[in-house]
């Protein structure tokens, strides 16, 4: 077993690469930010797993990565063995990644979706061709970055050469993987002999996946697919590029373009993949058939017109729902979700399309799973599953919900009565970790987390294991192991409920902690998390207090009251909002000495809350903040 070395800032590697700090983790390791002593400028130093060590080809792979020269790749310096440790040098790519972008929102118009298409399927092209083929595998919007000048470089890839090496799943992000690298990645994980052969193709897959996420907003799947065919989605893109889209994640393989070039050469003549102009050019044989067929097209088009109207309103209703679940507001989720379920002009779709209502039904049992109703949550995962048999995120997630609700889960008869959406070894070994949570076997359900994660190869289970980890640190009161629990979780999934779980659990451990520094910086992660949630659409009330309350806890008071300002025009009855305003003139006054610089915003904000507060609609508790707050006034006058 090799003994994991850390690098510290000012380490020198091979007498050339000084490291500055660590920037984050890829798909194979550890990255850093360094500096190149001889060439004097910046680079990237990325430390490779030990899991994957043994898979890399140092000298091969130094040799063939060395000599990539392409505009949009990063010049690869060296590749370096340092005791048992295996690193690679790269050039530092500024900008943002293009994950960033959909993150915060960003809608990307035709002209810019189809430069970067273009520029994607060059490099590929590029890579492809070498001799021998070099297939990237794990392409996603995180590899993606977007430079200063707007062009795309393609990082992170992580080799795979053809021959024996191509059958080795070198990266897997499901959310882009293609369905045959999903395939071969359970196979090899289950040690059973893979019948997969991976080629250019599952590039071509997961860079039409990418696209697909920034057109439509819609994730893809592996293993289920997408929601939408992005040609039946009305989105503002030429018909022609959401088929060429289509066709790059065509799930047969066979059916997808052959090369990145053709699917360059698709997106210069788009006009042929639009459906009008192959109308056009069919028009002589469809007029000569087309009379004899008017009486019974026009009755199909009746009936067909209503349901394309159901339709419509589905994919306007459940893009709406979408937005209330990427929030993260349980609550909302569940008012919105069972207000779509029962909109009655949306049975008639519902009942031709039960694998769309199920992913409604899904998401609501999850609004209910982290309101901790488990056996309502159980219930709509349940009547999920009775939409759509084959969806294995549905059993797992059943089981969860049994298994919390304290009911006894047998986990082999309920996968009997779901064949086709059979769980995996890690998700059994989760709901089992679930199962020894709600009994109040902490240890069990601890050993049984650390279990599965070796096991799992899924970023989405292995968030849900570190969710649950936390909640088990917690009970057992070990706060600092709760939030580096929940801390790896958003590493995995920044949804809206990892997110909120890791700052609180952050601000738990910071208040636990006796030496200020450590305890600062518990409060500089939690407020980071609060930071990303409020960078969300339609960031709740809970997220931006918990960020103005962060901004305290640091002595930023100025910071503070600039975030409960803006919250004061969105929430004017909300008397809490303006009593930390007053707490932060307090406290800004006592740093400065004097109220004086304070003292006429205090007064009328101090008199406006007071109101607010005597006039609240539920009375039945005294706050202790605002009794505090009253006490201090009277002491001031």
């Amino acid at each position: 077993m090799r003994k994991e070395v850390m690098l510290q800032s000012g380490d020198i590697i091979s007498g050339m690469y000084q490291v500055i700090r660590e920037i984050g983790t890829g798909g194979m390791g550890v990255i850093y930010i360094g500096y190149h002593l001889h060439l004097q400028k910046q680079i990237v130093i990325k430390k490779i797993k030990e899991t994957c060590v043994d898979r890399v080809n140092v000298r091969g792979e130094a040799d063939i990565l060395k000599q990539l020269r392409h505009t949009y790749l990063p010049q690869v310096y060296d590749f370096l063995e340092v005791g048992n440790d295996v690193y690679t040098v790269m050039d530092y790519i500024p900008g943002e990644n293009l994950q960033y972008y959909i993150d915060h929102n960003y809608t990307f118009p035709e002209e810019t979706i189809l430069l970067w298409m273009r520029e994607l399927c060059e490099v590929l092209d590029y890579l492809h061709t070498r001799k021998p083929r070099i297939l990237h595998s794990d392409i996603k919007p995180a590899n993606i970055m977007v430079t200063p000048e707007g062009d795309i470089c393609l990082i992170d890839f992580n080799i795979s050469l053809d021959g024996s090496v191509t059958q080795e799943v070198q990266g897997l992000s499901r959310r882009y993987a293609s369905p045959e690298q999903f395939r071969c990645a359970m196979d090899k994980m289950y040690g059973r002999k893979s019948s997969e052969t991976l080629d250019e193709r599952m590039d071509i897959y997961s860079l039409g996946a990418v696209f697909y996420r920034m057109m439509s907003g819609y994730l893809p799947d592996a293993q289920n697919g997408v929601p939408y065919a992005l040609s039946q989605i009305d989105i503002p893109y030429a018909d022609g590029l959401k088929r060429i889209v289509d066709k790059a994640m065509d799930r047969d393989v066979s059916r997808r373009f052959r090369t990145a070039k053709q699917m360059e050469e698709a997106l210069s003549h788009m006009e042929k993949y639009d459906p009008k102009y192959r109308r056009l050019t069919n028009l002589q044989i469809l007029t000569a058939t087309a009379w004899g067929f008017c009486i019974l097209a026009g009755i199909f088009l009746i009936a067909s017109g209503v349901r394309q109207r159901g339709k419509e309103l589905w994919q306007q209703e459940y893009q709406e729902f979408y937005a209330v679940v990427g929030s993260g507001d349980s609550e909302n989720i569940i008012r919105e979700g069972t207000e779509l379920l029962n909109n009655s002009s949306l049975q008639g779709y519902m009942k031709r399309n039960k694998e769309q209502k199920a992913e409604v039904l899904h998401a609501v049992g999850d609004g209910y799973f982290y309101s901790e109703q488990y056996d309502t949550a159980g219930k709509y995962y349940e009547e999920a599953l009775s939409c759509d048999s084959r969806n294995s995120l549905y059993v797992r997630d059943y089981m969860t919900a049994m298994a919390r609700n304290g009911s006894p889960v047998d986990v082999w008869t309920i996968q009997s009565e779901y064949p086709e959406a059979a769980i995996d070894e890690a998700a059994t070994v989760f709901v089992q970790a679930q199962s020894m949570y709600a009994k109040g076997d902490q240890k069990s359900a601890v050993s049984l987390c650390e279990e599965a994660l070796g096991k799992s190869m899924d970023a989405e289970l292995n968030a849900q294991i570190y969710l649950l980890e936390a909640e088990l640190y917690l009970e057992q009161g070990d706060i600092n192991s709760a939030a580096d629990a929940a801390a790896q979780a958003v590493k995995l999934d920044e949804s809206s409920n990892v997110l909120r779980k890791a700052a609180v659990t952050a601000y738990q451990a910071g208040n636990e902690e006796r030496i200020g520094t450590v305890k600062n910086q518990w409060y500089r992660q939690a407020l980071a998390y609060y930071e990303m949630l409020c960078q969300k659409n339609d960031p709740s009330y809970e997220d931006r207090l918990g960020r103005a309350l962060l901004l305290r806890v640091l002595g930023k008071y100025r910071d503070s009251t600039d975030v409960l300002e803006e919250m004061k025009i969105d929430y004017p009855k909300d008397y809490k909002v303006q009593m930390w305003i007053c707490y932060n003139y307090l406290d800004e006054a006592s740093e400065e000495g004097t109220y004086s610089n304070v003292s006429g915003d205090l007064k009328f904000t101090y008199h406006s809350c007071r109101n607010l507060y005597e006039n609240r609609a539920d009375r039945s508790e005294e706050d202790p903040d605002m009794e505090m707050l009253e006490e201090t006034m009277k002491e001031l006058e």
